[in-house]
């Protein structure tokens, strides 16, 4: 990882633990190039959708990957 990819991943992470929607989630976050991976587990899919939109809200952010977050409810 760059210095420029860890300073975008702070990035990230602030803006995440700053929400109050987000801010207690287990989300890791790795940058590279740009693209942001999040990774962790979340209880919904909204929850989901909303630490994308945050991260992808971040100065220097052109793709946020949500592969890796895992929905542990809502996925009926």
């Amino acid at each position: 990882m760059t210095v420029h990819d860890e300073v975008l991943a702070n990035s990230v992470r602030r803006a995440l633990s700053m929400d109050k929607r987000t801010g207690n989630l287990p989300i890791d976050v790795r940058a590279c190039g740009g693209e942001v991976f999040l990774k962790g587990k979340v209880e919904s899919l909204e929850e989901r959708d909303v630490a994308q939109f945050i991260a992808s809200g971040v100065p220097g952010v052109r793709h946020v990957d949500v592969q890796e977050l895992d929905v542990t409810k809502g996925t009926a």
